[in-house]
């Protein structure tokens, strides 16, 4: 369904409050050398232009309510995980639950329990294939990541199972894109790693928006 303009000028006025007052938890865990990081009005441009891409792709429909859950909370932890190649469990395990009662309120209320129980397998999924990641790596997959993947999991399996495979696959190649001129960057200057959470939730809202 494809929403009006004015679905689409309020979604993205809601995103602007949204993203200036998550701003608060993203200075709470990036330092100050980081000033444009820390500041308002990146958070606030962030939210209101997902917000804006989710109602003009979702309005009417009851998964806008949780997608955008998802994102006011994934915003500041992407921006926080590229700064500090961490995501607080702080904030990534409340925005998993909520988001999985919001879809799970969207489930009951339809009577269709089919995509809510595909997303919580696939949440669950998605959680085991990093958790053996982080084993396997030795540490170089942080305890943030298992919530981070559970949320891309449960809001692309709401979907389908190829959406799920899709946001891997998409995040993989955006991080390898990022991760070539990094390497490069590396060997001149020393160590430069690049975090993968910005990139799942990036994989997750374009699957979002192609199967939605």
């Amino acid at each position: 369904m494809v929403a009006s303009g004015w679905w689409v000028v309020a979604a993205a006025a809601a995103g602007l409050g949204v993203g200036a007052a998550a701003s608060a938890a993203t200075r709470s865990f990036v330092g100050p050398e980081r000033r444009w990081a820390r500041s308002g009005w990146l958070g606030a441009a962030l939210t209101g232009v997902v917000f804006a891409v989710l109602a003009w792709r979702l309005a009417g429909r009851g998964e806008l309510v949780a997608f955008g859950l998802a994102a006011g909370v994934a915003i500041p932890l992407g921006i926080i995980d590229w700064c500090e190649h961490r995501l607080p469990r702080v904030l990534a395990w409340p925005q998993l639950g909520a988001t999985a009662l919001a879809l799970a309120s969207v489930s009951l209320m339809r009577n269709t329990p089919e995509p809510g129980l595909r997303a919580l397998a696939a949440a669950t999924a998605a959680m085991v294939f990093f958790l053996l990641l982080a084993l396997a790596s030795g540490g170089g997959v942080g305890a943030g990541d298992l919530p981070a993947a559970g949320l891309v999991g449960l809001v692309t399996g709401w979907i389908g199972w190829p959406h799920v495979a899709g946001a891997l696959i998409a995040a993989s190649v955006l991080a390898l894109v990022v991760a070539v001129p990094a390497r490069q960057h590396q060997t001149r200057r020393g160590p430069a790693t690049v975090p993968f959470g910005p990139f799942l939730f990036c994989g997750a809202l374009l699957m979002v928006l192609v199967g939605a």
